[in-house]
Protein backbone atom coordinates (compact mmCIF):
# COMPACT_ATOMS: atom_id res chain seq x y z
CA UNK A 1 0.00 0.00 0.00
CA UNK A 2 2.85 2.35 0.76
CA UNK A 3 4.19 1.92 -2.78
CA UNK A 4 0.84 2.39 -4.53
CA UNK A 5 0.19 5.94 -3.38
CA UNK A 6 2.51 8.85 -2.80
CA UNK A 7 1.43 9.49 0.77
CA UNK A 8 1.36 13.16 1.64
CA UNK A 9 0.21 14.62 4.93
CA UNK A 10 -3.04 15.74 3.29
CA UNK A 11 -3.79 12.27 1.89
CA UNK A 12 -2.91 10.55 5.17
CA UNK A 13 -5.09 12.89 7.24
CA UNK A 14 -8.01 12.67 4.80
CA UNK A 15 -7.94 8.87 4.88
CA UNK A 16 -7.67 8.73 8.67
CA UNK A 17 -10.54 11.20 8.99
CA UNK A 18 -12.87 9.36 6.60
CA UNK A 19 -11.71 5.77 7.10
CA UNK A 20 -13.06 5.12 10.61
CA UNK A 21 -9.92 3.17 11.49
CA UNK A 22 -9.63 1.28 14.74
CA UNK A 23 -6.59 1.79 16.96
CA UNK A 24 -4.59 -1.15 15.56
CA UNK A 25 -5.29 -0.22 11.92
CA UNK A 26 -4.18 3.32 12.67
CA UNK A 27 -0.93 2.03 14.22
CA UNK A 28 -0.25 -0.21 11.20
CA UNK A 29 -0.92 2.64 8.78
CA UNK A 30 1.22 5.10 10.74
CA UNK A 31 4.18 2.75 11.14
CA UNK A 32 3.99 1.77 7.47
CA UNK A 33 3.40 5.13 5.82
CA UNK A 34 4.70 7.78 8.20
CA UNK A 35 7.56 5.89 9.86
CA UNK A 36 8.45 3.82 6.77
CA UNK A 37 8.75 0.51 8.62
CA UNK A 38 8.90 -2.82 6.83
CA UNK A 39 6.50 -5.60 7.75
CA UNK A 40 9.23 -7.27 9.81
CA UNK A 41 9.85 -4.06 11.74
CA UNK A 42 6.11 -3.63 12.27
CA UNK A 43 5.88 -7.17 13.64
CA UNK A 44 8.50 -6.38 16.28
CA UNK A 45 7.16 -2.91 17.06
CA UNK A 46 3.49 -3.92 17.33
CA UNK A 47 4.20 -7.38 18.81
CA UNK A 48 2.07 -9.34 16.36
CA UNK A 49 2.45 -11.92 13.61
CA UNK A 50 3.13 -11.35 9.92
CA UNK A 51 -0.30 -12.72 9.01
CA UNK A 52 -1.96 -10.17 11.30
CA UNK A 53 -0.08 -7.33 9.60
CA UNK A 54 -0.90 -8.75 6.15
CA UNK A 55 -4.62 -9.06 6.99
CA UNK A 56 -4.70 -5.53 8.35
CA UNK A 57 -2.96 -4.13 5.26
CA UNK A 58 -5.50 -5.94 3.04
CA UNK A 59 -8.35 -4.40 5.08
CA UNK A 60 -6.75 -0.97 4.81
CA UNK A 61 -6.48 -1.34 1.02
CA UNK A 62 -10.16 -2.24 0.75
CA UNK A 63 -11.15 0.57 3.08
CA UNK A 64 -9.02 3.07 1.14
CA UNK A 65 -10.70 2.02 -2.11
CA UNK A 66 -14.12 2.59 -0.53
CA UNK A 67 -13.16 5.99 0.91
CA UNK A 68 -11.54 7.03 -2.37
CA UNK A 69 -14.85 6.58 -4.19
CA UNK A 70 -16.39 9.30 -2.00
CA UNK A 71 -13.36 11.59 -1.78
CA UNK A 72 -12.24 12.74 -5.23
CA UNK A 73 -9.21 14.47 -3.70
CA UNK A 74 -7.72 11.07 -2.78
CA UNK A 75 -5.71 9.48 -5.62
CA UNK A 76 -6.68 6.11 -7.06
CA UNK A 77 -4.53 3.28 -5.75
CA UNK A 78 -2.47 1.61 -8.47
CA UNK A 79 -2.77 -2.14 -8.65
CA UNK A 80 -1.03 -5.06 -10.26
CA UNK A 81 -2.21 -8.53 -11.22
CA UNK A 82 0.14 -10.06 -8.66
CA UNK A 83 -1.28 -7.95 -5.88
CA UNK A 84 -4.87 -8.61 -6.89
CA UNK A 85 -4.10 -12.33 -6.77
CA UNK A 86 -2.48 -12.05 -3.34
CA UNK A 87 -5.40 -10.03 -1.99
CA UNK A 88 -7.95 -12.63 -3.10
CA UNK A 89 -6.07 -15.81 -2.16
Amino acid sequence: MAHQIVWTKRIYEAFVEEGFLNEFELKVLKTRVVDGMTITQQMAHLNCSKSTIDRTIAKLKNRYDEVQKHRPDLPVRTSSKTEEYLDTH
